[in-house]
């Protein structure tokens, strides 16, 4: 099944390509692409506490990031990129609170850059790709036009794991039936990610 976001290649160019004051479009745009699933990554990674300061702060960084360029897409996808910025952001934020309740004579710079180690990138890769099929799930179930009946369906058989059997007794449905509404919303997860791919080439 596709997940949104994709990665936009002209997005990421117009953001490096406009001058400061004249980027805001893009960066909105951006926000709203990405910030759902960032958000929901830093919580698995552990940053539940602080995850919405976690995401502004990489989101600050990542401006910078992009405006000047840092960014090589020849060493790597861009949403690997960003996971490991957010992977990253979150243990500095821990370390921060490790270091604050030692007391720690070491300078907090020193101490954070000593405990900074990258992550295995095929493992970041992996965890934001799952994250991202979760946001563009919970996308469609939440924001988008469905029955109470399909999506207590699809909730109750996809998510908490219910046979087909059980889900066709429990809401009185034939077994075609419950296919059909898993189906009919799985094809809407993919249709959210193609739109996300279309209006963000657009800008």
């Amino acid at each position: 099944m596709s997940t949104f976001p994709p990665t936009s290649v002209s997005l990421i160019a117009k953001i490096k390509d406009l001058p400061p004051g004249e980027d805001g479009a893009a960066w909105a745009r951006f926000w709203e692409l990405y910030a759902p699933a960032m958000r929901a990554f830093a919580v698995f990674k552990g940053g539940t506490a602080n995850a919405d300061d976690i995401v502004m702060s990489v989101f600050g960084k990542l401006v910078d990031v992009l405006r000047s360029g840092q960014f090589d897409q020849t060493k790597g996808s861009f949403h690997s990129y960003l996971a490991t910025m957010i992977y990253n952001e979150v243990h500095m934020q821990h370390r921060k609170d490790e270091v604050r309740k030692s007391d720690a004579h070491v300078p907090l710079d020193e101490a954070l850059a000593e405990s900074l180690e990258a992550p295995p990138s095929e493992e970041v890769d992996a965890d934001w790709q799952r994250i991202v099929l979760q946001t563009a799930v919970e996308h469609v179930l939440t924001k988008t036009a469905l029955s109470d009946r399909d999506r207590a369906v699809y909730r109750f058989y996809v998510q908490e794991r219910h046979s087909i059997e059980e889900t066709a007794e429990k809401f009185h449905l034939t077994r075609n039936l419950v296919s059909q509404i898993k189906s009919r919303i799985e094809k809407r997860i993919v249709a959210i990610g193609r739109e996300m791919a279309i209006r963000a080439e657009q800008l």
